[in-house]
């Protein structure tokens, strides 16, 4: 029996279960910014998709994106926390071990940005979850790094999540761009 599974269908299982949809966000978030759970889960790729699935089946933009925000900061703040901790010994332990070169890409961009660069690092790709490890090994105030940490996690859930949501469920982009917004109906489960 094969198994076929439609944009409705999509929709309607979002819809009926929505209120787990900050929860969602949330552990997507979290996540991506926990070094063993980010190789295994492409979140920021899929948070784009998601945005426009949770616009197309009427789920609010506000609880997903704090959830979101909330999600990433908790999860750059026990990297941080446990990197303090642990000092230079996190850096010998799996999988740490297997990437010295981009540690060693987080350790200069650590030092060349310093806080500004927990705020950046949500957004620096394969070395996001080593910028926390390399600010808490480096001993970089907890005021500054928690400051930078929960201002980059709102930024990047804004720039990664809501976009998909926004356009989805824009009317102004629906009236000025009816022809694109046809197209994307092909393409995309938009309603």
């Amino acid at each position: 029996m094969p198994f076929n599974l439609t944009t409705d269908d999509i929709l309607t299982f979002i819809r009926a279960n929505q209120a787990y949809a900050p929860l969602i966000i949330f552990l997507m978030a979290l996540g991506e910014t926990i070094i063993v759970l980010s190789i295994f889960i492409p979140s920021t790729f899929m948070l784009i998709a998601i945005g426009g699935l949770m616009a197309a089946s009427g789920v609010p933009l506000l609880p997903s994106l704090l959830a979101g925000a909330l999600g990433a900061s908790l999860g750059f703040s026990l990297m941080y926390l446990m990197s303090a901790t642990m000092q230079g010994r996190i850096l010998t332990m799996w999988p740490v071990r297997n990437y010295t070169e981009t540690v060693a890409k987080a350790q200069d961009f650590t030092r060349r940005w310093g806080v500004v660069g927990v705020f950046i690092g949500h957004f620096a790709g394969p070395i996001r979850v080593l910028i926390p490890i390399v600010a808490g090994i480096s001993r970089m105030p907890p005021a500054a790094f928690m400051a930078a940490n929960i201002v980059g996690a709102f930024g990047w859930i804004c720039v990664f999540f809501a976009p998909s949501h926004l356009l989805v469920s824009s009317e102004w982009f629906r009236t000025h761009f009816a022809e694109s917004f046809t197209l994307l109906k092909g393409i995309l489960p938009l309603p």
